[in-house]
């Protein structure tokens, strides 16, 4: 580092140049299985409705504060007053302002590994300090073991995604119940698959003060370019969680649009189902080539193979993109695979039949990728940013 470059950085918090970088290398592929995202693009009526609306909306002046109109959509939509809803941009902007409201400078922040990996930024930003659980040999949550840390100190706040990402699994509503009434702290429910999972979190909101759950429209509304998300609390604790919110985060386009697909909330629970429905195809799939498949209750499944990176190479020169997990803890040799539609299934079951196949005749997993792709495949650039990313933007 140069001494320009050293004085620049002296100006950060030691804490914020510790951080890592939370990066994706974008690459170019027909099928685009590893960020989590919904299969189908919204609807085209819909699309045109919002813009229409959008057009009338006087773009020169600045949006509502807080997107009241939105606010109270989604809480109706929920059953759950207004007061009680904060929309953001994307559900991550919402969970980073959440911490910054309740965390104390150096305090620790219970989180499940592994797990989102910009949760780490995410409490570094509030100035605290992330605590990470140990994976379990399931890699289900630790649900037993961050009881155990409750109880030995209750005044910690709780980072719980539920279905976790990468994983898939999901928490039992009891034990989260559970752990948010042992807890004198806030319970960060990160909700962002929630629909895709048979376990209703909300009724916790309503029974626990300190539960705060977090959904985006990201995936099963098909808004992912769009970055919105909110969060249901109780209005006692939203009052002042609202205070650190950045006015004017929603502007008038993704306020619009977030209204108008809120508005015709009866048009997703059949994408959702048919989502559900093709796991379990996916996961059928990928066991029949050899694959050990994790049972997942959101939108991917995650999946461990000793050839996990050759496979997402193979993949990539398919067309097919997944999500090589396998550098955090616990997940060795496991890529992350989005739930596609009908044509991602059938491309993925012909890529890795004819990749395994040449693997298996193969001279060992010594040899490049490059020598066991289906001939007349050409490989995409990997970065081992996109080896080893987050993965599905909130």
């Amino acid at each position: 580092m140069t001494g320009r470059a050293e004085r620049a950085a002296a100006l950060v918090r030691p804490e914020v140049r510790d951080l890592s970088l939370y990066s994706l290398h974008q690459v170019d592929a027909r099928y685009k299985l590893d960020q989590n995202e919904a299969p189908w693009d919204l609807p085209r009526s819909l699309k045109r409705e919002a813009l229409a609306r959008l057009a009338d909306r006087p773009w020169s002046e600045y949006p509502d504060f807080h997107a009241d109109r939105l606010r109270r959509l989604i809480g109706e939509l929920h059953g759950w007053p207004m007061e009680g809803v904060l929309v953001g941009n994307g559900s991550g902007e919402l969970i980073t302002t959440v911490l910054e409201g309740v965390v104390r400078p150096g305090q620790e922040v219970l989180i499940c590994d592994p797990s989102f990996s910009p949760y780490r930024t995410f409490v570094g930003r509030a100035a605290g300090v992330p605590r990470h659980l140990p994976p379990a040999p399931d890699l289900g949550l630790q649900m037993d073991e961050l009881q155990a840390e409750v109880e030995r100190d209750p005044r910690r706040p709780v980072l719980l995604c539920t279905p976790n990402n990468p994983t898939g699994a999901a928490a039992d509503p009891e034990a989260v119940e559970h752990l948010a009434r042992s807890l004198d702290a806030a319970l960060l429910l990160d909700n962002a698959y929630g629909e895709f999972c048979r376990h209703d979190y909300r009724p916790l909101v309503r029974a626990n003060p300190n539960v705060i759950l977090f959904r985006t429209l990201s995936k099963a509304w098909s808004l992912g370019g769009i970055r919105l998300g909110y969060l249901l609390a109780a209005p006692e604790l939203v009052a002042q969680l609202i205070k650190v919110k950045l006015a004017y985060n929603v502007g008038h386009a993704a306020a619009t649009i977030g209204e108008v697909v809120v508005e015709h909330a009866d048009r997703f629970p059949r994408r959702v189902a048919v989502v559900r429905g093709r796991r379990k195809q996916w996961a059928s799939m990928l066991r029949e080539f050899g694959f050990e498949v994790f049972e997942s209750e959101a939108n991917f499944l995650l999946a461990r193979h000793p050839r996990c990176s050759e496979i997402r190479d193979g993949l990539a020169a398919a067309g097919v993109l997944v999500r090589d997990v396998s550098r955090y803890p616990g997940l060795n040799g496991c890529m992350r695979i989005g739930i596609g539609a009908g044509p991602a299934l059938r491309a993925t079951r012909r890529a890795l039949a004819g990749m395994l196949r040449v693997l298996d005749e193969g001279d060992g997993p010594e040899a490049g990728a490059s020598r066991r792709m289906p001939a007349g495949a050409t490989a995409h650039p990997v970065s081992a940013a996109q080896a080893s990313g987050g993965g599905g933007k909130r």
